[in-house]
């Protein structure tokens, strides 16, 4: 029974570190991505974005110091796209696509505007959560665990599914 438990255990680790993997084809994607959907953004005040172009070297420089994860949560985006493809998560239609199957650039404090050190990038499940309602640490240390656990839970879920297929 103990190597059964170990092996389950092996078994998640792995199927969690293969969601978390950033490839090329991912990265390629999001700065196009990136780049067309804040590509009207205004530029920011002090320290902020003078241009698409550099909030999509910025953009990038997160992405891969932070493996791709949610700045609140830790959940990387490739799990929760595995999660939203198994219809474990819902996604929101907007005008040009949708929330959820990507990180969203988030402020820690919605009046400061849009600057470097105001900026993380965030899942739409806490950027959505979080609103203007939290600042930052406060999310962090209530909620951020609680939407980590939630979505490990869901990926159990389908490590466990696709054990009983085979």
């Amino acid at each position: 029974m103990v190597a059964v438990n170990q092996l389950r255990i092996q078994t998640r680790g792995k199927a969690m570190e293969a969601q978390r993997t950033l490839d090329d084809a991912f990265r390629d994607s999001e700065r196009e991505r990136v780049r067309k959907v804040y590509s009207k953004a205004r530029p920011g005040k002090d320290d902020g974005f003078i241009s698409a172009d550099d909030l999509v070297t910025w953009w990038m420089q997160e992405i891969e110091e932070s493996s791709g994860c949610c700045a609140y949560c830790g959940t990387s985006i490739m799990l929760i796209r595995a999660l939203i493809g198994a219809n474990k998560l819902e996604v929101r239609k907007i005008g040009y696509g949708y929330r959820g199957p990507n990180l969203e650039l988030e402020q820690k404090d919605p009046h400061r505007g849009y600057t470097r050190d105001n900026c993380d990038l965030a899942s739409y499940y806490c950027n959505n959560d979080k609103s203007y309602i939290y600042g930052e640490h406060e999310y962090r240390k209530f909620f951020g665990r609680a939407k980590r656990l939630h979505f490990e839970h869901l990926a159990e879920q389908l490590t466990a599914r696709s054990g009983a297929d085979h």
